[in-house]
C-alpha cells in the first residue's frame, strides 16, 4: 500500500527539474551581462604574475599571502582563462558558474543519498539545489577574480560528498583530502574544512578506532603544513584583540547575510533563531548518517564566519559581516540547515511538521527577497564598472588620479603601472570589444 501512495504524490507535481535548469541558465545570463568587464581592485594583482617568465615565477609568487589567503590553485586558472580570452574577464566568470555547478551537482548527490533526492522528495530537492545555485553567488560570479571562491564551494562539497559515504575507504578520503588542499589553495575560508573532515571521520562510529585514526592522520598532516606556514607568514597572530562579543556579533550578521543581506537590523536575530532552532535536533541526529552531510555543510559555515570573524571584527567591526560577497559562504548555513529539517522523522506528529513547514517557509521568503536584493546589487555593479571601462579606456594615458585610484585602493600610481601593462598586451579595457563578450554576448 506504501509504494503505490508514494507514487501517487510523486505524479501529483510537476518535475521541479526544469526550474533547477532555468535557475543556472539564469545565472549564467546575469553573470555575463552585469560581468565586471576589466581587471579591477585585487584582480589587477594578477598583473605582475602576468609580466613573469614562466621560469622566474618562483614559489613565493605564488604561495605568498594576498588578503590573508591562498591563491595559488585560483591563479593557475586565471592564468590559463586570461590567455585564452585575450584579457576579457568573462572567461574567467564562465568558469566560476561552471565550478558552481560542480558544487550543486555534489549537493545533488547527497540529497539522493539522504532520501532528499528528486524522485523520493521533489519539493525538498527543489529547495536545497535553489540554496546551492542561490542569486547571492552573483557578487563573485560577476567578478572572475573571484574564481577563488568557488573553487573552495566545490572543494567543500567533494570533501562533504567523500567523507559522508556509506563505506569510507582510503580512496574517499584521499579525494577529500585533495580537494581540501586545492580548496585551501584558493581561499582561507577552507580552513574550515580540517576540523569540519575531522568531526566527520570521528562520528564514523561504525568504523574501528584505529581505521579512524589512519583516515584522520592525512588531515592532521595538512593542518600542521597549514598551520607552520600560517605562522611563518605571520598570519596566526591576526585578530587576536577581537573582542567576544564583537566576534560573536560578527558571526551572527554573517550568517544572517545569507538570506537576509537586505535587513541587516534583523539578520542576526534571524540567525540567532535558526541557531536555537536547529540545535537541538542537530544533536540528536549527529549520528545519523543521513543528517550528518547537512550538519556538516551548517558547520562549515559556521567555522568559515568563525575565521572571518577573528582576522576582519577588530579592525572593521560587526557590520563588515555584511559584505555581499560573504553570501557565497554563509548560504552554506542555510543550505545545510533545511537539509537537516527536512530530513527529520516526524514520527506522526502533525505539530512538529507544521512547525518545521513554518520555519523552512519563513526562510524561503527571506531568501527570496535577499536573492531579488543581491541580483539588483550585480545589476548596478556591473553598470558602474562598465563605466569605469569606458572612462579608463577614453582618457587614457590622461586618466583622472581619481578615477585610477577607485580602480585600485586609493593607489593611484600602481593602478596607472597595471593598467599600462594591460594596454601594452592588448587587454581590456583597450581591446577592440571594450572588454565585452565575442559579437553573440553584446545585446546587454
Amino acid at each position: 500500500m506504501q509504494a503505490p501512495r508514494s507514487r501517487t504524490v510523486l505524479l501529483s507535481y510537476p518535475s521541479p527539474a526544469p526550474l533547477i535548469g532555468a535557475l543556472a541558465a539564469a545565472l549564467l545570463g546575469m553573470t555575463l551581462a552585469w560581468h565586471i568587464p576589466l581587471m579591477l581592485w585585487d584582480h589587477l594583482d594578477l598583473v605582475p604574475l602576468l609580466q613573469m617568465a614562466p621560469d622566474t615565477a618562483g614559489p613565493s609568487a605564488w604561495l605568498d599571502f594576498h588578503g590573508g589567503h591562498w591563491h595559488a590553485a585560483a591563479y593557475v586558472v586565471l592564468l590559463a582563462t586570461t590567455a585564452l580570452s585575450d584579457g576579457q574577464p568573462w572567461l574567467d566568470c564562465v568558469v566560476s558558474w561552471a565550478l558552481l555547478l560542480g558544487f550543486a551537482l555534489t549537493i545533488d548527490r547527497l540529497a539522493r543519498r539522504t532520501g532528499l533526492g528528486l524522485a523520493e522528495h521533489p519539493r525538498g530537492w527543489l529547495l536545497l539545489l535553489a540554496l546551492a545555485l542561490y542569486p547571492g553567488h552573483l557578487p563573485n560570479l560577476q567578478w572572475g577574480w573571484q574564481v577563488a571562491v568557488f573553487i573552495c564551494l566545490l572543494g567543500t562539497g567533494l570533501v562533504v560528498l567523500m567523507l559522508s559515504a556509506p563505506r569510507l575507504g582510503l580512496r574517499h578520503n584521499a579525494i577529500a583530502w585533495l580537494a581540501a588542499a586545492a580548496a585551501l589553495l584558493a581561499f582561507a575560508s577552507a580552513l574550515a574544512l580540517l576540523p569540519v573532515a575531522l568531526l566527520a571521520i570521528l562520528l564514523r562510529s561504525e568504523l574501528p578506532l584505529r581505521h579512524r585514526l589512519l583516515h584522520g592522520l592525512p588531515w592532521l598532516v595538512l593542518g600542521a603544513i597549514v598551520a607552520a606556514y600560517y605562522l611563518g607568514g605571520g598570519m596566526a597572530g591576526r585578530g587576536g584583540g577581537v573582542e567576544p562579543a564583537v566576534a560573536a556579533a560578527y558571526l551572527l550578521n554573517f550568517v544572517g547575510a545569507g538570506v537576509a543581506r537586505f535587513a541587516t537590523d534583523l539578520a542576526p536575530w534571524l540567525a540567532a533563531v535558526a541557531v536555537l532552532a536547529i540545535a537541538g535536533p542537530a544533536w540528536r541526529a549527529r549520528s545519523c548518517p543521513r543528517q550528518r552531510p547537512w550538519l556538516l555543510l551548517m558547520l562549515f559555515a559556521l567555522l568559515a564566519g568563525g575565521f572571518v570573524a577573528l582576522g576582519r571584527a577588530a579592525d572593521f567591526g560587526a557590520q563588515q559581516a555584511f559584505v555581499s560577497r560573504y553570501v557565497s559562504f554563509s548560504s552554506l548555513f542555510w543550505l545545510g540547515w533545511a537539509g537537516v529539517l527536512l530530513g527529520l522523522p516526524t514520527n506522526g506528529d502533525d505539530r512538529a511538521l507544521r512547525w518545521r513547514r513554518l520555519l523552512l517557509a519563513v526562510m524561503v521568503v527571506f531568501a527570496v527577497v535577499n536573492a531579488a536584493h543581491l541580483i539588483k546589487r550585480a545589476a548596478r555593479i556591473g553598470a558602474e564598472t562598465r563605466a569605469i571601462a569606458s572612462e579608463i579606456r577614453q582618457q587614457w594615458p590622461e586618466v583622472a588620479p581619481e578615477l585610477l585610484g577607485s580602480a585600485y585602493f586609493d593607489q593611484p600610481e600602481i593602478a596607472r603601472q597595471r593598467l599600462a601593462a594591460l594596454r601594452q598586451l592588448g587587454y581590456s579595457p583597450f581591446s577592440g570589444d571594450s572588454g565585452t563578450m565575442p559579437a553573440a554576448g553584446r545585446s546587454h
